[in-house]
């Protein structure tokens, strides 16, 4: 194929959803990159500009002014227990990239090569003897009766491990090069809790659970991992480029804060064998809690001040609540929710106001970034984001 290239300078307009602090880069120009097939068709390739905040996102690939999203799309939905694990799992996926894919060198755009139907034909049982399930990564079925209490046992003797495949893209652009694959990560999602259900002779659905064993679970997604890079290695569009993958571990059902990325690994240029594992050390802590109490007393004090700091405040109880983020035993975010009662908009200030200021007193010495949402049965009222040596940012919405 005959390529031309061409960058062509100019302002784009970003619309950001959402109010987070963003510091005006001076007109950071806007790179498209077009390409010329033999058929005279082309490609415009335009790169978002950089938006200056402390999680330094990567900018994204719009192939002809649109957002390419992954043919997989959707399929996350159904496979993972809870919203917040879905949330984590690809934000956290993104996070992860920055070791391998410099946020200055590569651009970010959703996995394009696992389609939804490869997906889920890979969190399916593997059975080679039927064509739809010889290609599932998680256990087969060990051999049995079909009735109810031995199918029951030979379900929590194999249970499902892997609920969800997510691809992510990283992309290269020069006016030599054009716009090429330079990585491609792969993150794998693991239970913690199998939930599964049998069926009795009369037709009633049984409903069960089963806890378990993380040791295990790790071991087997590591094996998984394994045989996922060796259908990438045998896929013409991924080929020899540089692959990450890492492992997910859920939180059962119902949770109140998201599970986390447990070990990653990393494959050069046409690397096909995993050679060794990363181990990360990573959890979420819910405020308050018995578990916050013991294992962050100091946090867990201050974090109790600001509710009686706001009850008094208020002359009445306030739902309160915190998530705070720690990797190697070392708190790196929190984040605060408030839920109100419908209240008057000058309350809404009045309250995001006091509360801002008591954030700068009673987490003086927290030297991470912190997030503070108000939320009513209106839906959002504000929001404080205030980042280390940094002015704090707060907006009302009207």
């Amino acid at each position: 194929m005959n390529r031309k290239i061409s960058l062509i300078f100019g302002s784009l307009l970003l619309l950001v959803s959402g109010c987070i602090p963003v510091l005006d880069r001076g007109g950071e120009e806007e790179i498209i990159v077009v390409e010329e097939t033999d058929d005279s068709e082309e490609q415009h390739y335009f790169i978002t500009p950089t938006i200056d905040t402390p999680e330094n996102y990567y900018r994204n690939v719009l192939r002809d002014g649109r957002y390419d999203r992954s043919p997989s799309r959707g399929v996350v939905a159904p496979s993972m227990n809870n919203r917040i694990d879905i949330n984590q799992f690809e934000i956290g996926l993104m996070e992860i990239a920055m070791a391998n894919f410099s946020q200055d060198q590569y651009y970010f755009r959703e996995g394009q090569y696992l389609t939804g139907d490869t997906i889920n034909s890979w969190l399916r049982r593997y059975d080679p003897e039927v064509t739809r399930y010889m290609y599932g990564l998680n256990p087969p079925l060990p051999e049995g009766d079909d009735d109810r209490e031995s199918m029951e046992e030979r379900m929590r003797e194999a249970p499902l491990i892997l609920s969800h495949v997510m691809e992510h893209n990283y992309l290269t652009g020069s006016e030599e090069e054009g716009v090429n694959l330079g990585g491609v990560v792969i993150g794998l999602a693991l239970k913690s809790v199998y939930y599964f259900r049998t069926e009795d002779e009369d037709g009633g659905y049984h409903f069960h659970e089963q806890p378990l064993d993380l040791e295990r679970v790790e071991r087997e997604g590591k094996q998984m991992a394994q045989e996922v890079v060796s259908r990438l290695r045998n896929n013409e569009n991924i080929g020899d480029v540089p692959i990450t993958i890492a492992l997910y571990q859920e939180r059962r059902r119902g949770a109140i804060v998201p599970g986390s990325f447990i070990a990653m690994t990393q494959l050069g240029e046409g690397q096909t064998t995993i050679q060794n594992w990363e181990q990360i050390n990573e959890h979420f802590m819910f405020f308050p809690s018995r578990e916050a109490r013991s294992a962050d007393p100091n946090l867990s004090s201050a974090f109790s001040q600001l509710n009686t700091d706001v009850e008094d405040f208020f002359g009445r109880n306030v739902g309160i609540v915190g998530k705070g983020r720690y990797k190697n035993d070392r708190i790196e975010e929190l984040t605060i929710d408030f839920n109100l009662q419908s209240h008057g908009k000058a309350e809404i200030i009045a309250l995001t106001q006091f509360v801002s200021g008591r954030i700068n007193s009673n987490f003086a010495s927290l030297q991470v970034p912190i997030y503070v949402y108000f939320t009513s049965i209106n839906g959002p009222e504000s929001l404080i984001v205030q980042y280390p040596d940094r002015d704090p940012f707060i907006h009302v919405y009207k």
